[in-house]
């Protein structure tokens, strides 16, 4: 969910809750639909006896049911419910305009069969709250929305929500002013539990709870009527996605975090699971602060046995206990690792184990890279961010390299898999600082560069928000900016050179670009780039 971070809110979703294969007490139940961008169980998984293709390619046709360019540029996720795909696109950028900004979405209906739009509608947003349009940390149109076949729910990040019937009659909408004043950035994706949809919003100016540096909190609404029905005790950052999940004794909650950077006010730093249904909806379970204060910038995931505190600044994950909050265990990622790396020259992998990362010079840091996180009991995942070189006048070191890590949650193991990720020269990429811009990334289907922001044109491998990952039986959709999705087996003995499955591509390199979230349904992945809206099948 992304970000997903902007005045954005992206909301919570829909949920028919089954759990992937071994997540402890969850009961499992099949869907084919994709009513929300986290999936039919808002936690990124799904199992199905309807496998999605593992390999594919839009560069050379591979497995492509349909293309279908888009107007314009958009950062949602796909909603997916029988024939129909609910998306948002900003809107239409008129060739020539010089400022790329803009508050105002689209909201697109299309046949699941064909690619052929069914009806659109136009959704304005706060002209206070512009975003970037091609921006690498999200805009107006990154929340997802959200259907129950009947029904489709929308939100511009830019300040407005509102409900349709799938043949796009207005049924409500509403207005807020997001917060204002930092980067326009990925925070979490829209949820609906029963007939409640969730927004992060912040307090109306009367409200005696509203600071003036104003704090976001999740408030839930009716999803018939769009009122107000409860906000929740404790504030959180919105460049979070926060997790809708299943509570051990029945019910849901939501675990969302504190903490981020451009001084948000929402402190102090940690986690809260927020119970989103029954007569305790909006009321904390726990709350956990994190010492020293952190960065709750991924997205929050958690099982009915533990929650995870996955932090850029800390050196270890922290695993709680999902029923009160109390810490169970640290698990360093720096230590005592195993790390499987590739030679790009012979084309070989090479697994070295009992590694310490901090003994390179200058010593490595990983860092976690945003959103592009999940959880698998008994395994938590996250792509690395990378960097080599000069960054703020010392020597850096991030890494490893083009690193995948899989941490075993109880045998507490933790792997690190390099992938064979070719990033090629293209003719008008532009080095700077040890950075790579690829120009060519940000223009849309109509020939116009809509990039505003040198660093929406990277490789995804560093400062950026990439799309979620999803897992689907036990394989792994890793998004990257520049249009590549790389497939990995999440239950591979050992997380090495034999859990990559494939490599696939969105379209050509340094041409593509894509912070967005794939979703699956009856056989078949829908994704899209900022040039169209794809349907992937397997031939």
């Amino acid at each position: 969910m992304k970000p997903r971070h902007r005045a954005l809110l992206p909301t919570l979703v829909t949920i028919s809750v089954f759990i992937l294969r071994a997540e402890p007490g969850i009961p499992q139940d099949v869907t084919e639909a994709w009513p929300q961008a986290a999936g039919p169980r808002g936690n990124w998984t799904v199992t199905t006896n309807t496998p999605p293709p593992l390999n594919w390619s839009v560069e050379n046709g591979t497995n492509i049911r349909w293309r279908k360019p888009l107007p314009e540029t958009g950062q949602s996720g796909i909603a997916v419910w029988g024939n129909r795909l609910f998306l948002t696109t900003m809107k239409p950028l008129a060739a020539g305009t010089k400022i790329r900004k803009g508050s105002d979405i689209v909201l697109h209906c299309i046949d699941a069969d064909t690619g052929k739009t069914l009806w659109t509608t136009d959704i304005a947003g706060e002209p206070s709250a512009k975003s970037i349009y091609a921006y690498g940390f999200s805009s107006s149109s990154s929340p997802t929305p959200i259907t129950d076949g009947k029904h489709v729910w929308c939100w511009n990040a830019s300040g407005s929500m509102g409900c349709w019937t799938v043949d796009g009659k207005p049924v409500w909408s509403r207005r807020w002013t997001p917060t204002l004043g930092r980067p326009f950035n990925k925070q979490y994706e829209p949820i609906k539990i029963g007939d409640t949809v969730l927004n992060v919003e912040p307090l109306e100016p009367e409200h005696p709870r509203r600071r003036e540096d104003a704090w976001n909190f999740l408030r839930g609404f009716d999803a018939k009527t769009g009122k107000l029905r409860w906000t929740g005790q404790r504030g959180l950052t919105h460049y979070n996605t926060p997790v809708l999940g299943r509570l051990p004794n029945g019910g849901h909650a939501v675990l969302a975090g504190r903490g981020a950077h451009h001084g948000t006010p929402e402190s102090p730093a940690g986690l809260t699971l927020t119970r989103v249904d029954g007569s305790d909806a909006g009321k904390a379970i726990w709350n956990w602060d994190s010492q020293p204060n952190g960065m709750a910038q991924v997205t929050q995931c958690w099982d009915q046995k533990y929650s995870y505190w996955l932090d850029e600044t800390r050196t270890d994950l922290v695993v709680l206990n999902t029923a009160d909050g109390t810490e169970a265990k640290r698990i360093s990622w720096m230590t005592d690792v195993s790390h499987t790396q590739y030679d790009s020259q012979d084309k070989t992998f090479n697994t070295q184990h009992h590694v310490n990362f901090g003994d390179t010079e200058p010593p490595m840091r990983v860092f976690p890279a945003w959103h592009a996180n999940l959880s698998v009991y008994p395994h938590v995942f996250f792509q690395c961010f990378y960097f080599e070189g000069q960054r703020r006048g010392k020597p850096t070191h991030i890494g490893p390299k083009h690193c995948i890590a899989r941490i075993n949650v109880e045998t507490e193991t933790v792997e690190y898999l390099q992938l064979p990720f070719p990033v090629p020269k293209v003719e008008n990429q532009i080095e700077k600082n040890g950075e790579t811009y690829y120009p060519g990334m940000t223009i849309n289907s109509r020939g116009i560069d809509v990039g505003e922001d040198k660093r929406s044109g990277r490789s995804g491998w560093w400062w950026c928000f990439n799309g979620n990952t999803i897992a689907i039986n036990d394989h792994l959709f890793f998004t990257f900016m520049s249009g590549r999705v790389q497939v990995l087996d999440g239950k591979a003995e050992r997380f090495d050179e034999n859990a990559l499955v494939a490599l696939n591509d969105l379209g050509t390199f340094g041409e593509t670009w894509s912070v967005n979230t794939p979703s699956y349904s009856n056989g078949r992945l829908y994704h899209r780039t900022m040039k169209e809206l794809i349907c992937i099948e397997k031939k």
